[in-house]
Formats: structure tokens, sequence, C-alpha cells
């Protein structure tokens, strides 16, 4: 019966590789990363559109819809900072 010091030398010894993606899921990956990327984008410029329209429409006598708009600016500049900044911020800790 082995011992327990024994059983611990036997899993000290185990290496640790580093995750490594095959080729072909690497390139695929990264397509489909650029691709989410730039709908993200495209989806806070048509975002920041939107909230522009809501203040120009509710200048006249629909303050709430502009007030909404104005407060939507800050949400969509905040998604596209997240968007912007997922890839160094995994990095950085990867």
């Amino acid at each position: 019966m082995m011992g327990w010091t024994a059983m611990s030398g036997v899993l000290a010894d185990l290496s640790n590789p580093s995750p490594t993606a095959p080729a072909e899921v690497t390139a695929q990956w990264a397509k489909i990363m650029g691709l989410a990327k730039w709908v993200a984008f495209a989806a806070g410029a048509i975002g920041l559109l939107v909230a522009g329209v809501m203040m120009s429409v509710g200048r006249r006598h629909r303050s709430s819809t502009a007030a909404d708009g104005a407060v939507g600016i800050p949400w969509v500049i905040g998604g596209l900072s997240t968007v912007a900044l997922a890839v160094p911020l995994v990095n950085l800790f990867m």
C-alpha cells in the first residue's frame, strides 16, 4: 500500500502544460471574435445615432425623450469601452 508521501510525490511529478488550441480552431476563433467585435462596434454606432435622434426629437415638448437619449449615451460609451478593452484585459490576466 502506498503511503501519502509516495502518492504526493507522484502527483507532484505531473506537468502543467499551457493551454494551446489547434491551429484550425485558433483561425476560426479569430474570425468569430473579429466578427463579434465588428457587430458590437456597429451596434454602438447605431446606439449613439439613436440617442442623438431621441435628443433631437425630444427637444420640443418631449423632454422625457430627450432625457432618455442623453441617459443612453454613457451606457453606449460604456459598452463600447468594454468591447474595446475585453481582449487586453483577458490577456492581462492570462
